[in-house]
């Protein structure tokens, strides 16, 4: 056998352990020991987003430390677009000794391919969830320039106008998923737009509408005065938002919605899963990387495998129900 465990044998012990363990157990120390972990020659990143976006901004500050612990050369590859699927098919495609890992959303896994004729990838059998990177909370941002200043003024214009629209980063994403639901709630109508280049321009030129996005993607403008905040989606107010009013606060307690994005190895790495865990464990808790999360107005998230396991667990049942709610259909 090759230094790499050859990717069906992994996928069928994987397989055999989701449908034994409904995504709910331990995680398998059969995966750990399938075979010995081979030497990486390099360390990439895959983004399912464009340059300057959150997960890039957060891979650019793992990616060095992350390479120095597996003792190569590390690198960021962007691959926005699909919802996820070009940078999940990126990593499925590169060789295992290539050290390819998507740092994303479970929605640019679980989700991303919902759209096509192919079946939907499997976060335990096509992937291995190797770590958490991080948990954020999510708000509803639209123009500094533009006339609105709240919810009930975002729904009102929208009454007025005929309808509003509204940027995500493709079709089936948590941002959809998320806006979605919220407009359906407060009763107006808006006109999706899927971007795979950045959307931040025509937002703050009010050419699209409103945006609800993780804190760290938009704090930045908030903060420059180009962007206003029109609610977060938490039951607590986040400070660096200033004032802006919780989703809760604002009666519509079911629209809170903490995210976060995953270390995802192919399962041809599977038996690397237990390095790259603790890799992660350690460069997570660095000082200088805890204060940089702090700034974003994120938290670092230092799970072990079974832990993220559990986490990644938990998030599909949420979403699935989500997803089944507002769009009719799942996975």
């Amino acid at each position: 056998m090759p230094d790499f465990v050859e990717r069906r044998h992994v996928l069928r012990r994987a397989a055999a352990w989701a449908a034994g363990c409904a995504w709910g157990a331990p995680w398998p120390a059969a995966w750990a020991s399938a075979a010995a972990p081979a030497t990486l020659r390099a360390l990439q990143l895959v983004v399912p987003t464009p340059p300057a976006s959150q997960p890039d901004v957060i891979a650019r500050w793992l990616v060095e430390p992350l390479a120095q612990r597996a003792g190569v050369a590390g690198s960021v590859l962007n691959r926005p677009g699909a919802a996820g699927a070009l940078a999940a098919d990126a990593v499925l495609a590169a060789p295992p000794e290539s050290g390819s890992l998507l740092l994303g959303g479970l929605d640019h896994v679980a989700y991303s391919h919902l759209n096509s004729q192919r079946r939907a990838l499997d976060p335990f059998v096509d992937f291995v969830p190797v770590g958490a990177v991080n948990r954020d909370a999510w708000v509803v941002v639209t123009s500094g320039a533009g006339p609105v200043t709240s919810l009930a003024g975002l729904a009102e214009r929208a009454r007025q106008a005929g309808g509003l629209s509204y940027a995500s980063t493709g079709e089936g994403s948590t941002a959809h998923l998320l806006t979605a639901r919220l407009v359906k709630a407060l009763g107006f109508e808006a006109q999706h737009v899927p971007y795979r280049d950045p959307w931040m321009p025509d937002l703050i030129a009010d050419r699209v509408h409103f945006v609800v996005a993780p804190a760290p993607a938009v704090i930045a403008q908030v903060r420059a005065g180009r962007l206003r905040t029109l609610a977060t989606l938490t039951d607590e107010a986040l400070p660096a938002f200033g004032g802006a009013p919780t989703i809760r606060a604002l009666g519509l307690p079911e629209q809170v919605f903490h995210g976060g994005l995953f270390l995802f190895a192919p399962a041809a790495l599977a038996a690397l899963a237990p390095r790259l865990n603790a890799w992660l464990v350690d460069v997570l808790a660095q000082p200088d990387l805890v204060q940089r999360y702090r700034e974003a107005a994120i938290e670092p998230t230092p799970l072990s495998l079974e832990q993220t396991a559990e986490l990644v667990r938990q998030r599909l049942q949420l979403v699935d129900g989500m997803r089944l709610a507002v769009f009719g259909r799942t996975r």
